[in-house]
């Protein structure tokens, strides 16, 4: 299976890194806030299973949301895909799919 990189956000000044672009860092106020590509490997933290979902994802039902803690320490929210006949459990490494209108998915590995 395929694994793509993350695009994320640095800041120039205290190298805080974002997940969506910013135009001034959040933490230090530098005005300057590059744009990085991670591995896209973490681990997962937390996660749920979302059985009744918001109208614009009914249908999609049953999916997994999660946490992500990226190996360069970024955390991230993302949809998580499960091989089937398999379990998540909290500490299982994950890897970055694709980005999609929602957000990011990331599979276990």
């Amino acid at each position: 299976m395929r694994m793509a990189s993350f695009e994320a956000f640095a800041c120039d000044g205290c190298k805080s890194l974002f997940a969506r672009s910013q135009s001034r860092c959040r933490r230090c106020g530098a005005p300057t806030v590059l744009s990085i590509t991670l591995s896209g490997r973490g681990t997962l933290t937390s996660f749920t299973t979302i059985r009744v979902p918001p109208t614009v994802f009914q249908g999609q039902e049953p999916y997994d949301i999660a946490v992500i803690d990226l190996d360069e320490g970024l955390r991230v929210t993302a949809r998580l895909t499960v091989a089937e006949g398999r379990e998540a459990a909290i500490g299982d490494p994950a890897v970055f799919e694709e980005m999609r209108p929602y957000g990011p998915v990331f599979r276990l590995i």
